[in-house]
Order: structure tokens, then C-alpha cells, then sequence
């Protein structure tokens, strides 16, 4: 079994980007080239998968013979191809997160996918190769709904045609399954249903809704494929929408009449499978001597080259011609109006940083320019592409505007990252994607004010994630408004959550969907929340999967269903994320579902989530060894892990950490030891641990406080005698401190013990930000 590995680079080489010339035995048209329109020189991406060996259900005999056949004839056609075959769930989510990550503006996109398809309910489905279905609640962890990849795909693109060869029987018949939001069951069913087609979208499919298409002799391609790959070759510049007629009818008379192809279309422009740029052939033009370049850029989503092939000429470029394509990537060519215009598009997909090649991508290309004394001369160049250090330090997963390299929030390294953005905005001040990752460093470092500017700058310029990112900081319940300027603004942070929607970001479908599932005031609305949650979960978004997860789980509700709420924390487990861990913890600490109260499995769960950079997680470990839960452990133990927990932000870890030195239940610890975690608490967001620490402060003598302050200078880096005794010495080093930091200084607070010990606090989260992005 063949399998596609998505993973084995930053810009895995999908496909050899050559362009090929038809063999000479085909009659490519009856009609004569035309001029291309500009919707045909748009730029063109194809997504192409065939799932022929099935794990669990019968094979197929020709889906990857025909999506095949289907990749070649649209690499010979100059389509940037991203071809899948036999791919499991998590592999289909890949594929079509890399193809949506390259999909320029304005981009002509062709969907393809032989395989098993099924219709439950009013809604079809196409199945990976692992597809199973262990519970009726499987659907979207076992599937990828049809629609609602068009949907993304569309979003995406000017123009988009989808050609299904999948409805050739129902390899799950005889079950229901839940597809909705309401757990109702439906019958799965034998092809597919029509649905509403996206604006400026064409579906294709094999056969008539709810009949089956043939799979074909074996090695051979089925009829429908074979219809198309007839008709595509002998009238390839024709619009497409006049070719499915003919397609119609081949199919029809292959089979007897017993499968007829249907389509539903919006399509409203021409779309092209083959283009030419131009109807005649340039003048003859004076041949000059070949030349080889090596150019060096940043690497980019795309990146300009005309300038740069000038300079190196040393004259102005009148028309470029490809005479080789680059391995990894691909170049683009201007219109008639810009017939000297040349770019290149590097292939990118999401990859964390540290498993990055920081030495960057290196490509090579042959073209043939003319330029402006109309000499003809072969050029080529070897292009390397250098990655910013911004990017490497701060690029965000499943970022639209993104170049495909991320950190996860716990995986950022707040001083490199302030560093390199801040030199990347520097050199580059209208770059939207640096001034997004200036601003996200600047929140993880809790320099909430200036993050708030660079993340309005960049979602004012369209920067699709910068738009979610404001939204969060508009209408968070952990930001002071008061110190950081920043507005309350729950209207205009539902405007962008939709914006970012409607432009498929997981992240903003997610906020939005987590919103109206749990607020919504209608039903409708609350439908529409599960919608866009499990669009995300599609598209492999954990959170997603976490929330769907607890919302399945929450007792005394109507929508409790604990073992469709499992099913989603298993996927989110299964892509090893810490908040999926975390909630898995607590359904084995608490015996949530039915499950069985299972303390060494919850221990395992907290570690993982720890061992990730969950920031509450230490907490719950340190509570388990409290409870006699974990045998063998001491408080002195649980104060380690609260102290973990407090070094994260989470304002119980430094209540409760307080709270038991105080008890007495940590030997060799004091007061004063209490007072120091106190004090750090009341700083952080969660008003109830802050509120119970200021109450904790309120009741320790002066004595303790000040000797927590001596404790917490040192801390700092200031050499002071740990007496509780506060003076000159001791008050001197609180204003050395504060004054390096920048840390204002209250009126009177240097002669207030609380105060000053909450002030030197102040101190140590300037020097050590809470990771506001973790919670």
C-alpha cells in the first residue's frame, strides 16, 4: 500500500512541477486557442486523492489508477498538483490543510477524490482509508464531510471545481450513525445527495444522486474518470462547464445507460483546464548568450522576482518564458498587460520550528527572457531562500498568511522571539505577518498594550489570524483594561471571530463556535456553534475537539452523552495535545462518563499535560498527592508542584501553595515562605485564588511580610540579609529592582509591608511574564 507522507519535510516535494507536452498522438482541441482571460491565468491548484486499499471495509479496484491518471493530465495542464493516495483520516486532514495553506488569491482550484463516499442524512461524506465506525458518534473522527471541503476550498479560491468519482457502493450499509448536534440517527446510504453548491463552484458527480457509479475493469480507469480524461484531451481550452455534457454522455453509452453523471454548478466565470498565454508566436528576436544566476531572497508565500532578474541583466524584461519548472515550488507568470512579470510560490505546510532545516530552501529554474533590446536569452537560476529568524521564533500553526513554520504557544521562547520580530518589523515595518508574531510574542510575554497595536496593525492590513488573535484581546475576562488601554469590545470581536471565519481559519471557527454552542440563545445558533466546531475539528484544531469533548460530558445536561464526548478527547489525545491530556486526567480522577475512577491513569494524563507546559496541570498533580491519591508522596512534594503551577501563572498554585505552609503541612517552611507565594498570587487573572491570597496577606504579621520581601529581593538577584527587618539596605534594593525593570512604584508603597512585598512581585512577573496565551 502506497501511502503519501505529508510530513518529510518543510516543503515536501508533492509532485515533479514539469511542465510536460502532450504526446503527439492526441487531438488536444476541435476548437483553436484562444487568448486567455484572465480567470485563466489565474493561478491553478489541484487537489487530487485516490483511496483504493481500505482497512477495514472492502478495497476498490481503480481509485488510484484513476487519480492517477487524474494528477498527470493536470500536471501536463500546468496545475500545481497536491495528489494523496490510500490516506488515512489524519493524513486527508494534512493534505488539505497543506493544499489551503498554498492557495494563492485569486487561485483557479479543481478538487478530485475517487474513493468510498457514503450519505447520512442529507449530507455526504468521503471516507480514509482507516474509516471505522467503534460508536454512532464517529462520524466527523472517521470522516471527512463533503461539503464542508468545498466549503474551504471555495472560501479559497475565484474559481472551484469538484469532480467526485466515489458513489461506486456503500461499504456501510445497515448502520445508523449521529451526524448532528441533536444525536439523531441516520441510515447510511448508497451515493450521494445533492447540496447547495458555493458561489462561483462546480460539483461534479459520477452518477445521478443516490445510484452507484461502476468501478471499472481492473487496471483499467472507471467509466466516469475515463470520460473524463477522454474529453479533458481532445477539447482541453474549452470551458469546462461545455465539457461535462460530453462527459454525460460517454459515460452513458460506456455503461448502457445504467449511470448517468450529474452536476450542480454556480459558476459564473469561464474555468480552463489548459491555457496558453498566447494565441501567436513572439517576433524573432536576436538569440544572446545563456547566463546562470544565483539569487538569494527571504523566504515567502510569494516572492517577486522581476526586479532582481533586471539588476542582474543589467536591462528591463519585456516577456519570460519557462523553459524547466522548479522542484519546489512554482513560478507565475503576469498577463498580457505585465508580459515581464515573474514570481515564485515555494510549496510550505505546517511544521514545527524545531524541526526545521535552518539553512533554508534552495530551487532551480530555467527561463528565457526578452528584454527591452529585444534579446532572447536562456537564464539559469539557482534560488536560495533564506528563513527569517521571526518566523522560526514566532510563526503560528494553521496561519493562512503564514509560511508554514510554528510554535506552539508553550514552545515559545519569549526573549529570541521578542528579538527576531522585532528586528523582522524593523527591516520590513508593512509586513502584516511579521507585525502578527511581534505582537504575539509581546502577548506571551505579557506586554499586553504593545501586542494590542501590532495585532490591530496586522489585522487592519488582512492578516487573517491577527483578526482572531484582536478578537481575543477585545473581549478577554483575564486582560486589565484599566493598565493596559486596551478597549472592551465584544461587538467588534464578534465581527472579526466571523471575518476570520469566513476566511476558514480554524482558530476563529473555533472562538466562534465555542461561543454559540455555549451562548447561543436559540437553537439555530447553538447549531451553528457545533457546525463551525467540528469544521475545525475536520481540519485536525484540538481545541475544538477538546470543547465538543467537555460539552458531551458535562452532567445534568440535555446534551450529555459521555461516550460522544470520549470520542473526542480520544482524537485529541491521539494528536498529543496537553489540554486533551488535562481533560482526560480529570474523566479518570473524577470517573467522569461512567469511567472508572483510575488515579495512576489520571497521574499519567497530568504528567503528559505537565510535561507539555499546561499551566494548571502541576496544580492538579500537587492536589492528587494531598488527597493520599498518589501513595508514597509528601506535601513537601505538592508544594513543589504548586510552586510549578504558581511559575505558570495559575493564581491556586500560589493560594493553595500558601495555604498549606500556613496549615503547617510543609516542614521547614513559614510564614514568610506563605507570604512570598501569596503575594505573587494576587498579581495573576483567577479572582477568587487572588482574592483568597489577599486575604492570606491581610492576616500575616509585618514581620512575615517583610521577610518574604528579603526573600523575594534575593530572588530578584539583589543581596540583602534575610532578617525581616526592612532597612536602608533592603528599601535600597527595592528601588534598584524596580527601577531596572521599569516597574512604576506606588505612592507610599515603600512604607506599606504589604505593598512593598506585592511590589517586588510586580518585579518578578516583568522578569518572568505570565504566559497569558496558555489559559
Amino acid at each position: 500500500m502506497f501511502r503519501r507522507s505529508l510530513r518529510g519535510g518543510i516543503y515536501p516535494i508533492l509532485a515533479g512541477m514539469l511542465a510536460l507536452s502532450l504526446p503527439t498522438g492526441h487531438v488536444l482541441a476541435q476548437t483553436a486557442p484562444r487568448e486567455v482571460s484572465q480567470s485563466a491565468t489565474a493561478p491553478r491548484i489541484a487537489i487530487v486523492i485516490g483511496n483504493q486499499d481500505y482497512t477495514n471495509v472492502g478495497d476498490l479496484t481503480n481509485a488510484r489508477k484513476d487519480a492517477q491518471d487524474i494528477a498527470s493530465l493536470l500536471r501536463e495542464f500546468n496545475f500545481k498538483v497536491y495528489d494523496g493516495y490510500d490516506l488515512e483520516k489524519r493524513e486527508f486532514e494534512e493534505l488539505l490543510r497543506t493544499a489551503v495553506l498554498n492557495i494563492p488569491d485569486s487561485a483557479n482550484v479543481l478538487f478530485y477524490y475517487a474513493g468510498h463516499g457514503i450519505q447520512i442524512g442529507r449530507r455526504n461524506y468521503l471516507l480514509p482509508v482507516d474509516a471505522k465506525f467503534e460508536s454512532i458518534y464517529d462520524v466527523p473522527l472517521a470522516t471527512m464531510t463533503l461539503d464542508r471541503v468545498i466549503d474551504t476550498l471555495s472560501a479559497r479560491s475565484s474559481a472551484h471545481v469538484a469532480i467526485l468519482d466515489s458513489c461506486r457502493d456503500n461499504p456501510f450499509s445497515d448502520i445508523r450513525l449521529a451526524a448532528d448536534l441533536d444525536a439523531n440517527l441516520f441510515e447510511t446510504r448508497t451515493g450521494f445527495d445533492v447540496f447547495r453548491t458555493p458561489l462561483n463552484s462546480l460539483v461534479a458527480y459520477s452518477t445521478s444522486p443516490g445510484a452507484v457509479a461502476s468501478d471499472g475493469a481492473a487496471g483499467e480507469n472507471s467509466p466516469y474518470t475515463a470520460a473524463v480524461l477522454e474529453t479533458a484531451r481532445a477539447t482541453p481550452f474549452e470551458n469546462i462547464q461545455q465539457l461535462f455534457p460530453v462527459i454525460r454522455e460517454r459515460v452513458h453509452d460506456s455503461t448502457q445507460g445504467q449511470q448517468i453523471p450529474w452536476e450542480s454548478s454556480t459558476l459564473v466565470k469561464p474555468f480552463y483546464l489548459a491555457q496558453l498565454q498566447t494565441e501567436t508566436t513572439p517576433e524573432p528576436v536576436t538569440g544572446g548568450e545563456a547566463q546562470s544566476l544565483d539569487l538569494t531572497h527571504q523566504f515567502d508565500k510569494n516572492i517577486p522576482l522581476s526586479q532582481t532578474l533586471e539588476q542582474a541583466l543589467g536591462a528591463d524584461i519585456s516577456e519570460v518564458h519557462i523553459v524547466e519548472r522548479p522542484d519546489r515550488g512554482v513560478i507565475a507568470l503576469g498577463n498580457e498587460q505585465q508580459s515581464g512579470s515573474i514570481s515564485y510560490a515555494p510549496e510550505i505546510s505546517d511544521v514545527r520550528a524545531v524541526e526545521v532545516n535552518k539553512a533554508g530552501v534552495q530551487d532551480k529554474f530555467v527561463v528565457e527572457v526578452v528584454t527591452s533590446g529585444q534579446q532572447r536569452q536562456r537564464v539559469d537560476v539557482s534560488l536560495q531562500l533564506d528563513l527569517n529568524a521571526c518566523d522560526l521564533e514566532a510563526g503560528d500553526a494553521l496561519d493562512l498568511n503564514g509560511v508554514g513554520i510554528f510554535r506552539l504557544p508553550n514552545e515559545i521562547n519569549i526573549a529570541d522571539g521578542l528579538k527576531a520580530c522585532g528586528e523582522a518589523v524593523a527591516a520590513h515595518p508593512d509586513n502584516a505577518r511579521f507585525r502578527y508574531q511581534l505582537g504575539r510574542v509581546q502577548q506571551a510575554a505579557g506586554q499586553l498594550s504593545e501586542a494590542y497595536d501590532n495585532i490591530s496593525a496586522a489585522a487592519a492590513a488582512g492578516h487573517i489570524r491577527a483578526k482572531f488573535a484582536l478578537a481575543m484581546l477585545l473581549d478577554s475576562e483575564q486582560i486589565d483594561r484599566a493598565v493596559t488601554k486596551i478597549p472592551l469590545d465584544t461587538q467588534k470581536a464578534l465581527t472579526l471571530l466571523e471575518e476570520g471565519t469566513a476566511e476558514q481559519d480554524p482558530y476563529a471557527m473555533h472562538r466562534l463556535g465555542k461561543k454559540l454552542l455555549r451562548e447561543g440563545e436559540t437553537a439555530e445558533e447553538k447549531k451553528r456553534g457545533f457546525e463551525l466546531l467540528e469544521r475545525a475539528v475536520e481540519l485536525g484544531h484540538t481545541f475544538s475537539m477538546n470543547e465538543l469533548g467537555l460539552y458531551f460530558l458535562r452532567e445534568n445536561s440535555e446534551h450529555y452523552i459521555p461516550e460522544r464526548g470520549m470520542r473526542y478527547l480520544r482524537a485529541s489525545e491521539l494528536r498529543k495535545d496537553i489540554y486533551g491530556y488535562d481533560n482526560l486526567a480529570y474523566v479518570a480522577l473524577n470517573g467522569l462518563g461512567g469511567n472508572p475512577v483510575d488515579y495512576e491513569k489520571a497521574h499519567r494524563y497530568f504528567l503528559a499535560a505537565v510535561e507539555g507546559g499546561h499551566p494548571t496541570a502541576p496544580a492538579s498533580i500537587a492536589r492528587m498527592i494531598l488527597r493520599d491519591q498518589l501513595q508514597g508522596r509528601t506535601s513537601a512534594e505538592a508544594l513543589e508542584w504548586y510552586d510549578m503551577s504558581l511559575a505558570r501563572g495559575d493564581a491556586w498554585g500560589g493560594a493553595n501553595g500558601a495555604y498549606i505552609i500556613l496549615d503547617g503541612q510543609v516542614r521547614g517552611k513559614g510564614p514568610a515562605d506563605a507570604a512570598l507565594r501569596a503575594a505573587k498570587a494576587t498579581l495573576l487573572a483567577d479572582e477568587e485564588a487572588a482574592g483568597q491570597a489577599r486575604e492570606q496577606l491581610d492576616g500575616l504579621p509585618n514581620s512575615a511580610l517583610d521577610r518574604a520581601l528579603q526573600m523575594a529581593l534575593n530572588e530578584l538577584g539583589e543581596s540583602v540579609a534575610v532578617d525581616g527587618q526592612v532597612g536602608p539596605a533592603t528599601t535600597r534594593a527595592l528601588e534598584n529592582v524596580t527601577a531596572a525593570h521599569g516597574v512604576p512604584v506606588p505612592f507610599a508603597a515603600l512604607n506599606d509591608p504589604k505593598e512593598r512585598l506585592i511590589l517586588a512581585a510586580r518585579v518578578y512577573y516583568a522578569i518572568n511574564p505570565v504566559r497569558f496565551d496558555l489559559f
